[in-house]
């Protein structure tokens, strides 16, 4: 997992910018408040302990026992879901069975929290595998509901990313979620340009013309009993200058179009493979077709 990323990670799993409405004064519950686990102590102290756990049960050793002390361990804190950006952290060199076991911790964590960062492994980490098992534990996870909004926004950031692993990833599980109002971060995502800053000056030049030798001048070369001239040839060119001022290379992604084709043709009930990569098509089809049939309750299943 990218560690530019981690900072995003506790926003998500802290559920920032998903506070609740405020409402006026509300009659006492009846029902029994539940119960939010242990209260959470100083960040920096917690996280100091993390690292003491990490660098005495996985940093040096290779013996399974040590390991399964330091599961049992890192498991006590998976209440504070502010460690959770230091756990991929400081397992981000390891190898792939102990970031797979590291997951399987999140798992048995059961929260949303532990979910919101599965998700995130799912398709922002960079090796394939661990995206792979990732994102198959989640679907075990969510089972055959809807997954949490803050699921979902992961998958949004995903697909609008602009890099094609977290995209097709991310396309992968909308498609397994039939995640339908992710249709529109699937159109963008499937074709995209590669770069997005702006040039100054021609990057390329071609020309297309004929190029005529003549005599531009003569100079005397005089000699015993002898003179003579030597030319200076010169040349002219004539025809036509193509200046190349700009450039952009699309990336078309042939993983997230082939779910978004199937997640539509699934949701619609018809065939949208015939929009192709079409994004001013596949937009029109979204507003005008498809949108109508998810407000009289006739499509998007």
């Amino acid at each position: 997992m990218s560690k530019a990323l981690l900072p995003a990670v506790i926003a998500l799993t802290l559920g920032v910018g998903i506070a609740p409405a405020q409402v006026e004064s509300q009659p006492e519950p009846t029902e029994t408040v539940t119960d939010l686990g242990p209260p959470l102590g100083p960040l920096a102290d917690a996280q100091q302990e993390i690292r003491q756990i990490f660098s005495h049960f996985f940093k040096r050793t290779r013996n399974p026992k040590m390991h399964a002390q330091g599961w049992a361990e890192l498991a006590r804190h998976m209440h504070d879901p502010r460690l959770y950006d230091l756990m991929f952290e400081l397992f981000e060199d390891k190898p792939f069975e102990l970031r797979r076991d590291l997951v399987e911790l999140f798992v048995k964590a059961a929260t949303d929290d532990a979910d919101v960062a599965i998700c995130w492994a799912a398709v922002f980490d960079e090796d394939q595998r661990m995206r792979t098992w990732a994102s198959g534990r989640l679907v075990e996870r969510v089972g055959e509901g809807e997954p949490s909004e803050r699921i979902q926004r992961v998958l949004e950031l995903a697909l609008t990313s602009g890099k094609d692993d977290p995209a097709v990833a991310s396309s992968i599980l909308v498609r397994q979620f039939g995640l339908v109002k992710a249709i529109p971060y699937l159109i963008q995502a499937q074709a995209e340009p590669r770069r997005r800053d702006v040039r100054k000056g021609a990057i390329a030049q071609i020309v297309v013309g004929t190029q005529q030798a003549f005599v531009a001048n003569l100079t005397p070369v005089v000699a015993n009993n002898a003179v003579g001239y030597q030319p200076t040839i010169g040349i002219v060119s004539s025809g036509v200058v193509l200046r190349v001022m700009d450039a952009v290379v699309w990336a078309y992604r042939t993983e997230v179009h082939s779910n978004l084709v199937d997640l539509t043709s699934n949701a619609w009930g018809q065939s949208t493979a015939e929009l192709g990569y079409d994004q001013k098509a596949w937009f029109d089809w979204y507003e005008k077709e498809f949108k109508p049939t998810l407000a009289d309750g006739s499509g998007g299943g």
